[in-house]
């Protein structure tokens, strides 16, 4: 397991033994607040590098870790908020980099995201919205992200569904008609999990969903999830259900038995 404590990422194996790799330098820090670091953590598809972002201060930036070194390299700083930071799976060279809305903690204003979806390449040489028609807040509301299996980019909006598009191409696909919060897909984009909705969840409990594409078929993964017993804010315990890598599994978290906790139910009671 790799994970970021503080501005050190770790490395733990199965036994829980704990080695650095790497870590932030604090001459880039400069005694600056850290808000949030790798909402998301990925490494590149030929395993060179991590993809790290973050907010130290007012700063959003995103950067390179060498996987075998630690060496950090800054690639470009935003003065608006960029997380959910993903390398592609088939591409070592090319990155999602989804723009999000933010409370300015120093203005208290609420700054929007107006185009969520931005591509860059580890060069610093392309920087460019997936899907530059959806505007963000009018008629599209876009939300939770992820490259398929196969480097495509699958999302979700709020009120229509997931839709999945080519970064190379552009072509956009809408793959399942339906309101869903948080989604996700198996390798070859047949099969969707998904969560509705944890944003209501103080007013009613939340459904997961398991969906058959090529049979246009739901089935309920749960049917009434109730709420955690914490507040949602300042880091929400959504759901957020996925596949294992295997795909025998659909992984989410849990509060059915009322304690917070990580289920796993297995696909094959959905064919």
């Amino acid at each position: 397991v790799y994970f970021f404590s503080h501005t050190s990422l770790i490395f733990m194996d199965v036994d829980g033994n704990c080695r650095e790799v790497g870590r932030i330098p604090e001459e880039y820090i400069n005694h600056r607040h850290m808000y949030k670091i790798c909402t998301h953590l990925s490494i590149s598809a030929d395993g060179k590098y991590f993809l790290v972002d973050g907010c130290f201060g007012n700063d959003f930036f995103v950067a390179l870790m060498d996987v075998k070194s630690g060496e950090f390299k800054l690639l470009h700083e935003f003065p608006y908020m960029h997380n959910h930071g993903q390398f592609s799976p088939v591409d070592p060279g090319k990155f999602l980099l989804p723009r999000d809305w933010w409370r300015n903690p120093v203005t208290g204003k609420y700054e929007f995201m107006e185009i969520r979806l931005w591509l860059m390449d580890i060069d610093g040489g392309s920087y460019r919205p997936l899907c530059p028609d959806l505007w963000e807040g009018h008629i599209t509301n876009t939300a939770h992200e992820w490259f398929s299996k196969d480097g495509i980019v699958c999302f979700v909006d709020y009120a229509q569904g997931v839709f999945e598009c080519d970064p190379e191409t552009k072509e956009l696909c809408h793959a399942w008609k339906r309101p869903v919060c948080h989604a996700h897909c198996n390798g070859n984009r047949t099969k969707y999990c998904g969560d509705q909705t944890p944003y209501g969840w103080k007013i009613n409990p939340v459904e997961l969903l398991y969906f058959d594409r090529e049979k246009n078929q739901e089935n309920h993964i749960v049917t009434a999830m109730p709420a955690p017993p914490i507040p949602r804010d300042p880091y929400h315990l959504d759901p957020h259900p996925h596949f294992s890598p295997d795909e025998q599994w659909v992984i989410y978290m849990t509060t059915v038995n009322e304690k917070i906790d990580v289920a796993v139910s297995p696909v094959d009671q959905f064919e």
